[in-house]
Parts: structure tokens; C-alpha cells; sequence
């Protein structure tokens, strides 16, 4: 396949990756509450077949609507050939992340994936391609919210600024307690997943906050932006073609 117009629709944007040969050549995004206006003038910077992995139902169709009849493809867990075990539930973007952690860094070995965007996310997948299972939970900025929700005097926070300091004020001792917690989380998760599988995984991060929580924790092997990406653009490749690479 010459190129293909990759499109992961998250729980807060909208990506877009234009492949060719295998190779990211361009990539754009936008916010959701951009979608009606920025959707169809994106689709027009390539006439490449698209293959789509979506979480908002409604953005989906703005994008199904806007291709009209170009060849349009949506991945799920049905729709790619390498692993077993994949609930038919999951989201696109982890069947995503899944694929392309596997294919690109398993190398025969167990691979646990973490994500870390609007939620934070974890698959374990065996060296045999199986998924054994994962977890959600909120993500960072997501929790600074809760905070702010359910207690009343808690201020509503962006997540900019936090170290591993202690809080002087209440503003840094949210957003620094929320920081420090999603590291020890992401280390706890990773050894109990790790005794799960049995053995030593390779450890793969993706999400807008994969490369700050790594900086502070050095807990991953491999911090990869485009995974997602890529593990639509694998999926859709064999979609297309029917060969698995």
C-alpha cells in the first residue's frame, strides 16, 4: 500500500498521520470541538484510503460524513490477525497500541503497554501474542478535576509545573501529589502485570503524558508518540491487502 490517511479519534483530539510506504510523511491534529470545521478541510490534504480507530461515536460520524464515498476502513479487535485474547469491547486505540507495541518491540518477548492520556491505560500481552489482560483508570488531568468536583474547596487545576516536590500551597500539593501517584502507579501496575506474565516484559509507554512520567520514573524501555498510529496503520495494511506483516 502506497499511502493510507490514518485517523485516532481520543477521548480529547483528533490525530491524523499520512503514511507512505510504511513511513509518517505529515501528521496534523485538532481538538474535538474543532471536528466540524477542521475534519473536512484535513481529509482534503490527502486522497489516501483512510483507516480509522475512533472512542466518540459522534466525531466518527462527522468523519464518516465527510469522506462521503472515499474508501473509509474502522479497525477493532476483530480486525487484526496477530493476537488472541482481545475482548471485542476494546477500544480501537488499545487494540492500536496493543499491535504496534507487540510488532514493533515484543521481539518474542511479553510486552506490557501503558497509555497515558485523558486515561491512563495498561495491556499485558505474553510473548505468544496472547492478551492476558489490563487496567484503566483516570488520567492525570482527569483526576485534578475529580479533586475539584468533589471537594469544594479545591480549585480546578491544569497539570503544568509538578515535580516531585512537596506542596507548599494547595495548588502544588494537588498537582504534585496527583504527579508522584501516577508514577507509583505506573510502577505498581507494571510489577504486578510483570509477576502476571511470568517474566520480564518490554515495556512500552504512548500518551501525551508518556514522556514527562518517564523522565521522572526511567520505568520504560521504549516511549513511542506515534504507537497508536502505527498500530492503525498495521491494521489497516492488512485490512487493505489481506497480507500480515
Amino acid at each position: 500500500m502506497t499511502e493510507l490517511l490514518v485517523i485516532d479519534v481520543g477521548n480529547s483530539n483528533v490525530k491524523y498521520a499520512l503514511f507512505k510506504e510504511g513511513k509518517l510523511e505529515e501528521s496534523w491534529r485538532h481538538t474535538l470541538a474543532e471536528a466540524t470545521a477542521q475534519v473536512p478541510a484535513t481529509l482534503a490534504k490527502s486522497k489516501a484510503p483512510i483507516i480509522l480507530s475512533s472512542v466518540v461515536p459522534s466525531i466518527t460520524d462527522v468523519i464518516k460524513k465527510s469522506a462521503g464515498a472515499r474508501q473509509l476502513l474502522e479497525i477493532s479487535a476483530s480486525s487484526q490477525p496477530w493476537l488472541t485474547g482481545m475482548d471485542a469491547t476494546m477500544g480501537g486505540d488499545r487494540v492500536a497500541d496493543a499491535v504496534g507495541a507487540w510488532k514493533l518491540y515484543g521481539n518474542g518477548k511479553p510486552v506490557v503497554i501503558m497509555g497515558f492520556g485523558t486515561a491512563t491505560t495498561l495491556l499485558a500481552i505474553s510473548a505468544k501474542g496472547h492478551v492476558e489482560g489490563g487496567w484503566i483508570a483516570p488520567g492525570l488531568n482527569p483526576t485534578l478535576q475529580s479533586l475539584h468536583e468533589h471537594c469544594e474547596l479545591l480549585p480546578l487545576l491544569e497539570m503544568t509545573d509538578q515535580s516531585q516536590a512537596l506542596g507548599v500551597d494547595t495548588n502544588t500539593h494537588m498537582r504534585n501529589g496527583v504527579f508522584i501517584g501516577h508514577i507509583g502507579l505506573a510502577k505498581e501496575w507494571i510489577a504486578v502485570a510483570s509477576k502476571l506474565l511470568g517474566a520480564e516484559p518490554v515495556k512500552v509507554a504512548t500518551g501525551g503524558w508518556a514522556e514527562t512520567i518517564h523522565a521522572e520514573s526511567k520505568i520504560f524501555d521504549h516511549v513511542d508518540q506515534n504507537l497508536t498510529l502505527n498500530g492503525i496503520r498495521l491494521i489497516g495494511e492488512e485490512l487493505l491487502t489481506g497480507k500480515s506483516a
